[in-house]
């Protein structure tokens, strides 16, 4: 079974060169790795030509962010006169172990599986993945085992709903079928389990094979907590309304949803709260057209009820943070007169 190895890179300098040297050492080697560079700016697609001039590098002209960065390489090796059978995505801040290849391909073997996850440690050798949940209905996610010390709890191969897609392999035939990663998740979270949901509706099987090994330092490539936790909401909420049954959205997610608000007021939550509350009422009709391809038969008023439904959450957010800020306000009061009477009392 033909297999490729495909690297996303942006400004990654030495760590993606340290993830290059570790993908040249796979035993057994891929038939192709592909390095897509989303337009860096700090000579990193120049050092990999220089190291690695047996892999094909693709320079994009602008940051597509993930979903865009990797679907480029994804057409450019579905399009090969003889493509990979599996296509293993790879994350630049990331390192492989020996072996990781032949483990995470060798599920294949399976012509129901569709997509393989890895077990993921952290540097300190702590895990970080075995797997991947979401919370009901807040599409909260959660790595299994993470930063659980590995004692082999997660050794057994097992089905799962959803993987992360720092370290992933794809069967090519079913990603043909059921199409490349949405775009509109740009720049990046929460398009990888959209394309699990994709996958496991068109009968394919998620599978967790814990052989398959490597190291990941997460999420160097956006440090900024903010801008972070922003991008990963509006993510969250593109994943809500594009994948959720329509009863659910205003049901069962409305109602969590309100109550998360009051208790994630504090500022800083609040501020990525409102930006991507903001950035999905601007995208609701990109992601209603998204929709379509999942669920074609939605209520005609849709865009109206869930514009309402977002305003209504912006509503409660504002309120929530005002009921905080009254809160704050009274204790300050509080302690200032107590610390009046303090002084009074020692002058009387």
């Amino acid at each position: 079974m033909r297999s490729a190895v495909l690297v996303l890179t942006w400004n990654g300098g030495a760590e993606a060169i340290a993830c290059l040297q570790q993908v040249r050492q796979l035993d057994p080697a891929p038939d192709m790795v592909v390095v897509v560079d989303n337009d860096s700016h700090d000579g990193t697609p120049d050092q990999i030509a220089a190291l690695f001039p047996t892999f094909m590098l693709i320079r994009n002209s602008d940051n597509l962010g993930y979903s865009g960065g990797m679907n480029v390489g994804l057409r450019a090796l579905m399009a090969q006169e003889s493509p990979p059978e599996t296509i293993v995505l790879l994350n630049q801040d990331t390192l492989v172990d020996r072996g990781w290849l032949g483990a995470i391909t060798a599920p294949f073997a399976d012509p129901d599986i569709g997509a393989v996850g890895c077990k993921i440690r952290y540097p300190d050798g702590t895990i970080q993945h075995a797997g991947l949940t979401l919370d009901w209905p807040l599409a909260l996610s959660r790595h299994i085992g993470r930063y659980e010390p590995d004692r082999g709890q997660y050794d057994a191969p097992r089905d799962v709903e959803f993987v992360t897609f720092a370290a992933v392999a794809l069967r090519r035939q079913a990603l043909e079928r059921i199409g490349l990663f949405d775009e509109g998740y740009r720049p990046a979270y929460f398009e990888d389990v959209d394309l699990c949901v994709r996958l496991r509706r068109a009968g394919y099987r998620i599978r967790y094979e814990p052989r398959a090994t490597l190291v990941h330092r997460e999420a160097t490539s956006q440090r900024d907590y903010l801008a972070h936790s922003a991008t990963v909401h509006r993510g969250r909420l593109r994943f809500v309304v594009k994948t959720y049954p329509f009863k659910a959205i205003t049901g069962v997610f409305a109602d969590a949803e309100r109550v998360f608000l009051i208790q994630h007021s504090h500022p800083p939550e609040c501020r990525a709260l409102r930006w991507a509350y903001d950035r999905t009422l601007t995208e609701l009709p990109d992601i209603l057209h998204a929709r379509r391809d999942l669920d074609p038969d939605f209520p005609p008023d849709a865009l109206r009820t869930l514009r309402a439904l977002i305003l209504d959450l912006q509503h409660a957010l504002n309120r929530s943070e005002r009921q905080r800020l009254t809160m704050r306000a009274d204790d300050i009061d509080r302690t200032t007169d107590a610390l009046s009477f303090k002084a009074r009392d020692r002058a009387v």
